[in-house]
């Protein structure tokens, strides 16, 4: 058992790895025994604003409870092969370096939090749809929109993850990002975002970006950082 968990160790930042596994084993799952999740683990907007419509008249009620937890489970649910391996190729990349930058449980965190604020945007950007919001692309968003945010204050190390073939300059994984995010507000614009939930992207991107303004505003470099850490 002992020697067990020491080979659990050496698994280079666990909690994204865990993150991946679980939407991997979960995508399994659905696909195994052809169940339909995402009606009662998406975030449906109509039925998130429904839930807390309930607040001003019975306080905190299990359906809202229910409405909150459904801003992060559809983190771990993905509609096909390309979708999940797409989000999951990217989170580890973008999730990796975050952990790397601010530590394995920051990165975790960010994950979660990004991936719940974008799927809060998509909701308030369609509040009567009944179509489940699915997928980790806003905690993606979010960490990239961390790392972009990172790379403007700091001084960075040259990036040399999976799926890069080898190192590049942070400057490149920048604009990457910055690309992505202007297709994601362009395709908002001009209302071509149909079936995609490039509002959970946005969400998640510029909440990634604030967290990291207001980190670098603190810390000035990644060495004063890690010197708190």
């Amino acid at each position: 058992m002992k020697n067990y968990l020491n080979q659990l160790r050496l698994v280079p930042h666990p909690p994204i790895v865990a993150v991946i596994a679980l939407c991997l084993v979960i995508f399994l799952i659905q696909d195994m025994f052809s169940l339909r999740l995402s009606p009662d683990f998406g975030a449906v907007p109509l039925e998130f604003r429904n839930g807390l419509a309930t607040v001003s008249v019975d306080g905190v009620t299990a359906e809202l409870l229910s409405a909150v937890a459904r801003l992060f489970t559809p983190i771990f649910l993905h509609g096909g092969p390309g979708h999940v391996v797409g989000n999951m190729v990217f989170l580890w990349a973008f999730g990796s370096l975050v952990s790397r930058l601010l530590g394995n449980w920051w990165a975790l965190a960010l994950c979660l939090l990004c991936g719940a604020i974008g799927n809060l945007t998509q909701i308030y950007m369609s509040p009567n749809s009944m179509i489940p919001i699915i997928g980790a692309s806003g905690s993606v968003a979010g960490l990239e929109g961390v790392y972009f945010g990172l790379a403007l204050r700091w001084t960075l190390p040259w990036p040399d993850v999976f799926p890069l073939a080898h190192p590049i300059p942070p400057s490149q994984l920048v604009l990457y990002a910055l690309v992505g995010i202007g297709f994601d507000i362009y395709s908002v614009a001009t209302e071509t975002a149909a079936g995609i939930a490039y509002g959970a992207h946005i969400g998640g991107f510029a909440s990634g970006l604030l967290f990291a303004l207001l980190l670098t505003s603190v810390y000035g470099s990644a060495e004063s950082w890690n010197r708190k850490r």
